[in-house]
């Protein structure tokens, strides 16, 4: 029996315009809250911008942010993780000498960018770091950081992941969150790891969990779980994987799952 659902956003429950069909959603919603499954958003993206998708819920939910280094379970924090003050200052550095990437970097209540940053850019990300700070050096900031975001407009995602995992220390992992981003985060921190923390807070076993990913920084999370769903636009090489393939994330992949799980379940 089914008892959380696991989405994650980006290239899975949104569309290529980040949205989702909202009168749909809900009426799912509701049918799943009566049943006592728990919905789950996993992201990598910030907290702030991931409950903004579900105002109406936000207070019921729950949220695997930062990709697994940021949970908050019905708003209160389950867990948070940060990178070590000496990996972020070597990320930091190194970064100053790639002006190809552009940076946004994470911590628990606020997110910040560079001064240098274009305003072209700046607005483009906007809604993926709502309240985001423009900061002179990354080295001024006081509080533990969860992760650094990464665009790559060049599309030079292989390249520049290898590079940067060669400066990074065992304790950071270096992953592609898919269109041409990349997080680092701490090394033992996953979407997996996230979802473990809740399956043991609820006594919830692998084969009651329905997840659903597009990327690379969804595959620990699709793996561990009997029911893990891999979107029709994600990259072949994904797809071969999994034998569970959603429908494409512009045509609603998500909730015709969810759909036909409830109708075959009894409504």
């Amino acid at each position: 029996m089914i008892k959380m659902i696991v989405v994650d956003m980006d290239g899975t429950f949104l569309d290529a315009h980040s949205q989702y069909n909202v009168e749909r959603f809900e009426k799912i919603y509701k049918k799943l809250k009566e049943r006592g499954i728990q919905f789950v958003v996993a992201s990598g993206n910030t907290y702030k911008q991931l409950q903004a998708f579900f105002e109406s819920h936000k207070d019921e939910m729950i949220f695997i942010a930062e990709n697994g280094g940021y949970i908050v379970d019905k708003n209160e924090d389950l867990f948070v993780s940060h990178i070590s003050k000496d990996d972020t200052s070597i990320i930091i550095d190194t970064l100053k000498e790639m002006p190809d990437i552009l940076s946004w970097v994470c911590t628990k209540n606020q997110s910040y960018t560079l001064n240098s940053l274009s305003e072209e850019y700046f607005q483009m990300f906007l809604p993926y770091f709502p309240g985001v700070k423009r900061i002179r050096d990354y080295h001024l900031i006081k509080d533990d950081i969860i992760k650094f975001a990464l665009y790559l407009p060049l599309k030079n995602v292989k390249e520049r992941i290898y590079d940067l995992s060669q400066i990074t220390s065992r304790s950071v992992r270096v992953v592609d969150s898919g269109h041409y981003c990349v997080d680092i985060i701490p090394n033992h921190i996953n979407k997996g790891t996230a979802l473990q923390r809740l399956m043991d807070k609820y006594c919830i076993k692998e084969d009651e969990i329905m997840a659903f990913g597009d990327a690379e920084n969804d595959l620990e999370m699709l793996r561990m779980v009997k029911y893990g769903y891999i979107m029709e636009n994600a990259d072949d090489d994904l797809k071969k994987e999994f034998k569970r393939i959603a429908p494409h994330h512009n045509e609603q992949g998500v909730l015709t799952i969810l759909d036909k799980f409830l109708e075959k379940n009894g409504e």
